[in-house]
């Protein structure tokens, strides 16, 4: 996953997305191969959804629910609140303190264009390389 330094923070370029009919199974694996913890999810080119470690966790694994057998569309957040990507960093930080996500997907004119976790935004407010 590329990673570029945006309005002075690390912002992941290479989202990682599916679509609504990916089952639990397919996003875990999905995270597992590129060491993310969340997929947004895509209809066209609109965020519709976000599935999260925490989501397959709490909303399958906790219920004794199959992972092979339930669909994004049936787990994921579908209240996804994305930031604007000229909103810049304290704005980011500020929404990202205000909701109850890790993972804030940023898009540019309505069109996903990256995604920034809690830990981008620290160790960007901590000016930490990675």
């Amino acid at each position: 996953m590329k990673k570029i330094r945006a309005f002075k923070m690390m912002l992941s370029r290479g989202v990682v997305v599916s679509d609504e009919e990916a089952t639990g199974t397919d996003l875990a694996r999905l995270m597992d191969q590129h060491n993310i913890g969340a997929v947004v999810i895509l209809k066209g080119d609109k965020v519709i959804g976000l599935v999260s470690e925490r989501d397959i966790v709490r909303r399958i694994n906790a219920k004794g629910l199959s992972p092979d057998n339930i669909k994004a569309k049936d787990f994921m957040t579908k209240k996804v609140v994305t930031a604007e990507f000229k909103d810049g960093l304290d704005k980011i930080y500020k929404k990202l303190c205000s909701v109850d996500f890790r993972h804030l997907p940023i898009v540019d004119k309505g069109r996903l264009v990256g995604i920034a976790s809690q830990r981008d935004v620290l160790y960007s407010l901590l000016s930490v390389d990675r």
